[in-house]
C-alpha cells in the first residue's frame, strides 16, 4: 500500500507539502498541486486523516466547494458561507471552504476519499454538474446550493428565478417601462451553463413576453470594468432601452459607475435594479441600488441543516427549496421620463 512518503518522493517534494495539498491547511502553488495529484493517482493513495474521525466512525466536518477560479470569491458569495457555517456550528460541525478550479475533478474525488469530511455543499451548480454526478454515485451526502437540469432528483436551495424576474418586472412595467435590458453572466469556460444564469434568462424572457416588455440580453463578467463596457455598448447599440435589470452584481456596479462617468443621470434617464447584489455592496454604486433582495444567509443556512440532515438521519425541514427576496426601492429606480 503506498504511503504518504511515497507520494512526496514521486511528486519530488516533502511529507509536510503533500499534507498541505491534500487537507488545504496552507496555500500550495497550482502546480506543485498537480504534481502531487498526480503521484496520489498514479499510486493510488489513499490518505488517512484525523484519527478521531476513525475512532468516532463519523467525519464532523463539511466541505462547501466554490469553484473559484474564475473570480476568486466575491464579496456576494461571504453571506452563503456566514450562513453554511453558523448553521454547521450550531449543530457541533465545522464547514471548510473548498476552492478549486472549474476542471479539477481529479481534485473532488481525492479530497472525498480523505475521510476529512462527513458531506459536501455545492455551489456555482451547472446544468449538468459532474461533481453532483460524482458525488452522488460515490455514496457522499451531498446539498446543492442551486438546481441543475434535473432538480428533483437532488436535495437543493436555490432562488425562485422565476419569481425573482417578475418581481423585478413588475415593478419596472408600474413605473411605465417597456424597453428593459437585463445583464446577464459572461462566463470564463465556454459552453458551461451555470443554473443561475440559465435559469435567470429563461424566467425574463419568458415572463417580458407574457406582459409586452421588450427585452435585450447583456452579456458582462462580473467585473466592474465588464459592467462598464456593457454600459457603453447599450447605448450605442440600445438607446431606446429606459431600464436594466442586473444579475451579475459586481457587473451591475460597474454599470450604474459608467452612468455617471457618461453623464446618464440614474434613475432619471436610466432606471437599474439588481437581482443579485446583497446589502453589504448596495452602496458601492451611487446612486445606491434597487435589489430584490439576496436571502443568501438564509438559504446558507437552510442548505447546511439539509445536508446535516442527511448525515444524522433526521427531517428538521423539506429539502428542497426555493428563496424569493423582498423588493427593496433605493436610488436606481423611478418612473420612465416622458
Amino acid at each position: 500500500m503506498a504511503t504518504r512518503a511515497d507520494v512526496a518522493k514521486l511528486a519530488g517534494v516533502s511529507e509536510s507539502t503533500v499534507s498541505y495539498a491534500l487537507s488545504g491547511v496552507r496555500s500550495i502553488k497550482p502546480e506543485t498541486r498537480e504534481r502531487i495529484l498526480s503521484a496520489v493517482a498514479e499510486l493510488n493513495y489513499h490518505p488517512h486523516f484525523a484519527a478521531g474521525v476513525l475512532a468516532g466512525g463519523k467525519a464532523k466536518a463539511l466541505a462547501l466547494h466554490f469553484p473559484g477560479g474564475e473570480y476568486g470569491i466575491a464579496a456576494s458569495v461571504l453571506d452563503y458561507l456566514t450562513g453554511a457555517a453558523n448553521a454547521a456550528r450550531e449543530r457541533g460541525y465545522h464547514l471548510t471552504l473548498w476552492p478549486n478550479e472549474e476542471t479539477q475533478m481529479s481534485e473532488i474525488e481525492i479530497f472525498c476519499k480523505s475521510g476529512l469530511i462527513g458531506g459536501v455543499l455545492l455551489m456555482e451548480i451547472r446544468m449538468k454538474d459532474d461533481r453532483v454526478d460524482y458525488l452522488t454515485e460515490a455514496g457522499v451526502p451531498c446539498t446543492l446550493i442551486g438546481r441543475t437540469s434535473t432538480p428533483d432528483l437532488y436535495k437543493y436551495v436555490d432562488r425562485d428565478f422565476e419569481l425573482v424576474s417578475q418581481k423585478a418586472i413588475d415593478y419596472l412595467f408600474q413605473l411605465g417601462h417597456r424597453q428593459i435590458a437585463f445583464m446577464n453572466n459572461e462566463r470564463k469556460y465556454k459552453g458551461i451553463k451555470i443554473g443561475v444564469d440559465t435559469r435567470f434568462q429563461s424566467a425574463i424572457v419568458k415572463y417580458s413576453k407574457k406582459i409586452g416588455v421588450n427585452t435585450i440580453e447583456l452579456l458582462s463578467l462580473n467585473e466592474a470594468a465588464s459592467g462598464r463596457n456593457a454600459f457603453i455598448e447599450l447605448r450605442e447599440k440600445h438607446p431606446e432601452v429606459t431600464a436594466l435589470i442586473g444579475v451579475n452584481d459586481l457587473a451591475t456596479i460597474g454599470f450604474v459607475n459608467a452612468a455617471n462617468e457618461f453623464g446618464v443621470r440614474i434613475p432619471d434617464e436610466l432606471s437599474v435594479i439588481s437581482l443579485n447584489t446583497p446589502d453589504s455592496q448596495v452602496q458601492m454604486a451611487w446612486p445606491p441600488l434597487t435589489t430584490i433582495s439576496v436571502p443568501a444567509n438564509e438559504i446558507g443556512r437552510a442548505a447546511a441543516d439539509i445536508l446535516i440532515d442527511q448525515l444524522e438521519g433526521t427531517v428538521t425541514m423539506s429539502d428542497q427549496q426555493l428563496w424569493v427576496g423582498d423588493l427593496v426601492v433605493r436610488g436606481t429606480t423611478a418612473p420612465v421620463r416622458q
